[in-house]
């Protein structure tokens, strides 16, 4: 017991040891472990790490690059021994890989409101693979001329998911990042629309025939994001998506023609 214990408490001073030191790096390319004790005018005073009790040592400062001390600050030498003091580096923000959000303004098929999920795929967050789904709500009516065999009646709620990647040029660990990147977009609705004529009733008012119209739409849109990180893991967003579909039925056939996709959303949420 009193070896384990003996061992236990060499092991703890041999690593309080080692990580309460300083570090001397010489222009010859050597690093000397050790404490010092006294930054003078032409050169410095310290001590071997691994004999702290006994003598001290000097090295003229024309020797040394600079000097890492255990409190991650630093002194640099020129040349001539003249001293730059260094303020110990500030903590890095340590970023996860993981984006989980929520768009209270998502502007698509319509306005509404979206989620969406982002994970990193390299170390430096260059790119990654991201999934927004949305819901917009679309509410437009329009009445033709009485000439007109058709009432208009455009209500319905669309719903929009992508899956594609996101670019960071620069990375994604940072405050403010810039991102863009193709993703496959999918939209479905259903709708009222172009309802036909009947006639008029006894008072005179047109009548319409009930139609629903099932729409859906395949394509491509390019998106743009400005990413805002105030810490590790709040997350802010602003997207722009642009694209074209090129895949659009109507009630299950092929209109034929090509339809414009895109979106815009205001993002707030949490990485991890």
């Amino acid at each position: 017991m009193k070896i384990k214990s003996l061992l236990l408490g060499s092991a703890a001073l041999l690593s309080f040891a080692a990580n309460a030191q300083d570090r001397i790096h010489l222009r010859n390319g050597d690093v000397i472990d050790g404490k010092v004790s006294e930054v003078g005018t032409r050169d410095i005073s310290y001590k071997k790490a691994d004999n702290p009790d006994g003598p001290s040592y000097r090295l003229g400062k024309g020797e040394i690059t600079r000097i890492e001390y255990e409190n991650g600050s630093e002194d640099v030498f020129g040349m001539h021994g003249r001293v730059r003091e260094g303020k110990p580096d500030a903590p890095k923000v340590k970023y996860g890989k993981n984006i989980l959000a929520i768009a209270p303004l998502q502007i698509s098929d319509g306005i509404g409101v979206g989620l969406s999920y982002e994970r990193m795929l390299d170390k430096k967050g260059i790119v990654s693979f991201y999934m927004p789904l949305m819901v917009g709500f679309n509410n437009n009516n329009d009445v033709m001329p009485l000439t007109s065999s058709y009432y208009y009646n455009d209500n319905y709620t669309s719903y929009t998911g992508m899956v594609g990647i996101k670019i960071y040029p620069t990375g994604s660990k940072g405050k403010v990042k810039y991102a863009v990147g193709p993703a496959i977009a999918a939209r479905y609705s259903q709708s009222d629309s172009y309802n036909v004529f009947m006639g008029y009733d006894v008072y005179g008012y047109p009548i319409y025939a009930t139609g629903k119209q099932d729409n859906f739409a395949l394509g491509v849109v390019i998106n743009n994001s400005l990413n805002i990180q105030p810490t590790a893991h709040l997350y802010l967003g602003l997207e722009l998506g642009l694209g074209m579909s090129y895949i659009n039925q109507t009630n299950g056939r092929n209109n034929g023609s090509e339809d414009f996709l895109g979106q815009f959303a205001f993002k707030l949420g949490y990485r991890f």
